[in-house]
């Protein structure tokens, strides 16, 4: 009878301990608390996206219409009709430059010892004039008394300044590139250095001389070259003397219109607080205030007239210049005295007709230009997502491309990932399949130890270490077959990448070794059932089944490297530019700016609510919108790969 009321007496306890669990608190269920507790962590979260997109919309949103005001004074006031011209131009700057380079490689072939000689005694000679500094300033003030000091003051400073030249002679080195007798030479001059003598010491006249000899001799055997090199330097200057008056006056029109832009926002807004002044005294302050500030419209159409009635004269100086360039073309040589010099050569070859052609374009635009050509929202939404080139803070005009920023920002990436994804997948693997328990307990917190590693100090080690030993291996001889190899920039977009490679392991890592571990069970067991090795379960059932995960994982880690900061910033040279993908894979050499490096730089430096502040704000969406896409797609691999665990 006992034991028949035990189990009605456990199911009343059991009765009153469930209502007591569910009693109320204030009246509530306190599993609803519960549940609001954690629904309202959830919401917060929503409520925090929703409020950085609305933020980010609200900075950025006004940004298309700011700048394509700036877009229209731009065309209005001329400075898009000198463009025309100076574009090209640039390309000329750039060619002189590759003719400077070359002509002096191949002049360095005869003339370069000579200068190094005359140079070198230069060198020696201040170092020990530097040395024996005070000495010389003692004796030359001595000297320089009305009347001059006395034999017995002036031979003592003579002595006290030969000794002190003796003591800095002893301690120089002498280069390679004199011999013993000239050396002893240079020594016996330096310590008779005094300022009573303003010639030079007689074998710095004869260096001095040999260099001159030799550079008469390289400039005659590379004269085609030298010709060519100062015309093509003097081609430009008629050009540039007619497009540089033309640029002052359009400089001065932008400027009146910014002036009446600003003065006229001042004064609506002045409008605007005095419409909702409710103290009549204190209205008419602010009404007043803004008739003062009233400022004169800017009357683009007259002021452009001085521009277009120049429009024939420019395009006729164009024609000139292009057939001053192509004459002195002629007598180019295809050969210098390098390798160096030739390559440059070439290259100026190949460039020059696709120069000449678009300065012949330019003379036609100049003609057809139209600046009463409305500026529409489409063009402004093209030159900023395709535009190629961000420059800020220009005396001339700002230009807001996102392109270089974005191009960078995706190379950077795809070396993190190529870098990242074999290391992070193949450690995974190993871990979970292969290691011991001890091992496990060794490269798992070591892996995910470098999450903890503050992005600034990788940066440091980029900057430090990394750059200085890719710099270093990439002038080791036998390796020189590589492209790219030797580096020219020790922080480039390679760098960059293998510091946010080194980032996103850790993230990659854990997420891979989780998704192999959500394999189930069944699909090892079947596969060893039948008979299948070790290797061939692993990768022929495990890793395949995983695959959607490992996708997952990659995906994330490619949104973490994307959305890097302080490492780039660093670390990746910071040049705004497209990266020159004609040179190959050396591309992954040259320095690039990126979307969330150019944030972190010019964000703490702009006025707020101006069109280069906007653009930023522009980039910041842009940048919003990329990460969602990215994690999008990890979270569709995501729920693949849930669906075929099911």
């Amino acid at each position: 009878m006992e034991e028949s009321q035990a189990p009605s007496e456990r199911q009343s306890l059991g009765s009153l301990l469930l209502k007591k669990r569910k009693g109320s608190t204030l009246g509530l269920d306190s599993q609803k608390w519960i549940r609001a507790f954690f629904a309202s962590n959830a919401s917060v979260t929503i409520i925090v996206l929703v409020l950085i997109m609305l933020f980010l919309l609200k900075e950025g949103a006004d940004f298309l219409g700011t700048y394509k005001h700036e877009l229209e004074i731009y065309r209005r006031a001329g400075l898009e009709f000198c463009d025309i011209v100076d574009r090209p131009l640039a390309e000329h700057q750039q060619l002189t430059s590759s003719l400077r380079r070359a002509l002096g490689a191949s002049l360095d072939t005869i003339s370069q010892k000579a200068r190094n000689r005359r140079d070198t005694y230069f060198s020696l000679k201040r170092q020990v004039e530097e040395a024996s500094a005070l000495q010389r300033e003692a004796l030359t003030a001595a000297l320089e008394q009305t009347p001059p000091a006395a034999a017995e003051i002036l031979t003592p400073l003579r002595q006290q300044l030969f000794a002190a030249n003796a003591k800095a002679v002893t301690v120089i080195t002498l280069s390679e590139l004199f011999s013993a007798g000239e050396a002893d030479s240079v020594r016996a001059e330096l310590r008779q250095l005094t300022p009573e003598v303003s010639d030079l010491p007689a074998f710095l006249r004869q260096l001095s001389a040999d260099f001159a000899a030799k550079d008469e001799t390289a400039k005659e055997t590379f004269g085609a070259l030298v010709e060519t090199a100062e015309n093509f330097e003097e081609a430009p200057e008629p050009l540039q003397e007619v497009l540089d008056e033309v640029k002052e006056h359009v400089l001065e029109t932008k400027a009146a219109a910014v002036e009446f832009h600003t003065m006229e926002s001042g004064r609506l807004k002045l409008v605007e607080a005095a419409e909702k002044a409710k103290d009549a005294a204190e209205k008419a302050d602010l009404l007043k205030e803004a008739e003062a500030s009233q400022a004169e419209a800017v009357d683009f159409k007259e002021r452009i007239k001085t521009v277009v009635s120049r429009a024939d004269e420019l395009s006729g100086k164009v024609h000139d210049y292009a057939t001053a360039v192509q004459k002195a073309a002629t007598n180019l040589p295809k050969t210098g005295g390098t390798a160096e010099a030739t390559a440059m050569l070439n290259e100026v070859h190949r460039l020059l007709p696709q120069h000449i052609q678009e300065m012949e374009t330019a003379a036609d635009q100049l003609k057809s230009w139209n600046p009463d050509k409305s500026v529409s929202f489409f063009s402004v939404i093209r030159a900023f997502f395709f535009g190629s080139n961000w420059l800020t803070n220009s005396s001339w005009q700002d230009f807001f491309g996102f392109v270089p920023l974005l191009t960078g920002s995706l190379v950077i990436a795809f070396i993190a990932i190529l870098i990242a994804t074999p290391l992070s997948i193949t450690a995974a693997i190993y871990t979970n399949q292969f290691a011991s328990d001890r091992e496990k307990e060794i490269i798992k917190p070591i892996i995910e130890f470098i999450q903890a590693i503050p992005s600034v100090v990788l940066g440091f080690i980029g900057i430090s270490v990394l750059g200085n030993l890719i710099k270093d291996v990439s002038e080791v001889p036998w390796l020189q077959w590589m492209p790219g190899f030797p580096i020219q920039e020790r922080l480039n977009m390679f760098n960059a990448g293998c510091l946010l490679a080194l980032m996103a392991i850790p993230t990659m890592f854990s997420l891979s070794e989780d998704a192999l571990n959500n394999v189930p069970q069944a699909y090892v067991d079947a596969s060893d059932a039948l008979g299948a090795t070790k290797l061939q379960t692993v990768f022929r059932v495990i890793v395949p089944a995983a695959l959607s995960g490992m996708a997952a994982a990659i995906l994330l880690g490619l949104g973490r490297v994307i959305g890097e900061t302080m490492v780039v910033l660093l670390v990746a040279g910071n040049r705004i530019a497209i990266p020159d993908f004609s040179s190959g894979p050396s591309v992954v050499f040259q320095p690039a700016h990126t979307l969330t490096g150019i944030i972190a730089q010019e964000l703490g430096e702009v006025s707020r609510g101006s069109a280069h502040w906007q653009a930023l704000f522009m980039v910041g969406i842009v940048l919003f919108c990329i990460s969602l896409i990215v994690n999008w797609f990890a979270r569709t691999f995501v729920r693949r790969f849930e669906q075929f665990k099911a």
